[in-house]
């Protein structure tokens, strides 16, 4: 055979092993109570090759002292105590836990194994003690004869793990406290915010006790994200305040608003580790801000179609005005017939109003006491358009009555019908009715006024119906039919 031939296994002791094992090969063992190498018993040659070959930590303790051989991994966990630890007697070497080590060695040697996870001990560390946490599995070594003749344990340390463990519960508590404290909707947050690890939506988001990376699709809109991701995204490489506010899909399926704020969490590096944040549901304050919005843009339309109006009452009135006085007071009552509409439309939020109070707000100004005023039937909500047209036309109309008709003497009076009628095709008509009684012997006018041309011209266009004036004898009538749908929308 070449003398340059590697020697066999069994030639060999310890088989590589690194640096332990080298330690082992160069150790004086023969002061140590295991002796010399050349004599250790077979059975403790191969439970060392054994460890020696293994990338876990594993420590062997042989015989009644427990004395120390362990491979490279186990001399990381060791610490400071390396070198020294190696041939020692187990309750010598870690004399801190020497109660738990009899113990383990009593159940060894007796043939018995243990397992422990998590098992917290308290080393010296570092010159003082600290406590830390292992997953030990201890097992007997059996020499030639069969008996247990030492103990071989795998030793993971498992403190990094329990103490994150630990903290992400504390996180969860403190998550829960938080939740339970405040009426807000509370998040956490992956450092990057890729993964929702929990959310408690209030019953204004559906919850996600689990974490998901779905969160976008399930409460965003799409063409939402990509702002919403720039915010993030800011927040992220600043290690600042994501604040947004934003649209959400609601937990009952409609669309909502939130002000959403996270702060970021830290670790003793400075790196992002998570994200808690807090979302305020703000669906009703942007609802009534639209609103609000609405209304001023409705204000702005309204001051010109009043400027408009104005201007068209001014000059019908005293274009061919013969009695300037008047001319003026007829100008005057308009003017206050069109500020009381204002009125109306201004306590709805120039929404909307009801068509029956709109008539009966237009003719208070005019109506004698008695009795001799009655508005009955059908009513319905009526745009802010067709309102003010109503206003106007009715103004007009208990004008003529108290300068010609029902309202000049003492005795006559107005009737007013209101009815919404469904025609053939399904569709809806509304019809007002307006018929004067007890009045004066009625006469046909010889012209057209300013009046008359507002009511038949104007609020059949304002209105798209139509309208039908009549000067009987007996008393003076007025009618208007429309589309229901027409007096509703602007």
């Amino acid at each position: 055979m070449d003398s340059e031939s590697p020697q066999p296994l069994t030639a060999r002791f310890p088989v590589g092993g690194g640096e332990i094992g080298r330690l082992i090969q160069t150790r004086d063992w023969s002061k140590t109570p295991l002796g010399p190498l050349d004599l250790w018993p077979q059975s403790l040659k191969t439970a060392t090759n054994m460890l020696l070959l293994s990338p876990v930590p594993i420590v062997l303790l042989w015989g009644e002292d427990g004395v120390m051989i362990y491979n490279d991994a186990y001399s990381v966990f060791a610490g400071s105590r390396h070198p020294d630890l190696l041939g020692s007697k187990v309750r010598e070497g870690w004399s801190e836990i020497a109660d738990f080590n009899d113990n383990v060695m009593k159940v060894g040697l007796s043939g018995k194994t243990l397992a422990y996870e998590n098992q917290e001990l308290t080393l010296l560390r570092h010159g003082s003690p600290a406590p830390v946490w292992m997953n030990l599995d201890y097992s007997p070594v059996l020499d030639e004869s069969g008996k247990p003749a030492g103990v071989i344990a795998i030793v993971v340390e498992t403190t990094k793990s329990v103490l994150a463990q630990r903290r992400l519960r504390e996180s969860e508590e403190r998550f829960r406290a938080f939740t339970t404290a405040t009426t807000d909707i509370v998040y956490r947050m992956s450092a990057d915010w890729q993964e929702m690890q929990q959310l408690d939506g209030r019953n204004v988001l559906a919850d996600t006790a689990n974490p998901t990376v779905a969160w976008q699709e399930v409460y965003l809109f799409p063409e939402d994200i990509p702002a919403i991701q720039a915010v993030i995204d800011e927040a992220i490489s600043s290690k600042g305040v994501f604040e947004c506010e934003h649209r959400v899909r609601r937990a009952d399926g409609s669309t909502g608003w939130v002000l959403s704020r996270a702060v970021p969490l830290l670790n003793d590096a400075g790196a992002i580790v998570e994200w808690f944040g807090a979302a305020t549901d703000i669906t009703e304050r942007r609802r009534k801000q639209q609103q609000l919005e609405l209304v001023v843009h409705e204000l702005n339309h309204r001051v010109k179609n009043n400027l408009a109006m104005v201007q068209a009452f001014a000059y019908r009135t005293f274009r061919d005005a013969e009695d300037i006085p008047r001319a003026l007071d007829s100008f005057t009552a308009r003017l206050v017939s069109l500020g009381r509409a204002n009125d109306l439309l201004t306590g709805e939020l120039w929404s909307s109003a009801s068509l029956k109070q709109t008539l009966d707000q237009a003719t208070v100004p005019h109506r004698p006491d008695g009795g001799r005023w009655e508005l009955t039937g059908d009513d319905i909500r009526v745009s802010a358009k067709t309102a003010l047209a109503l206003t106007m036309a009715f103004h007009e109309l208990g004008t003529n009555a108290v300068r010609h008709g029902a309202w000049s003497n003492d005795g006559g009076a107005v009737r007013v019908k209101c009815s919404l009628q469904i025609i053939d095709d399904g569709t809806q008509r509304y019809r007002i009715a307006w018929d004067e009684h007890g009045g004066p012997r009625v006469e046909q006018p010889k012209r057209r006024g300013f009046g008359t041309v507002l009511i038949q011209r104007g609020l059949a266009t304002e209105t798209g119906g139509s309208v039908d004036i009549s000067f009987a004898e007996t008393g003076f009538s007025f009618r208007l039919e429309a589309p229901a749908d027409r007096l509703r929308n602007e």
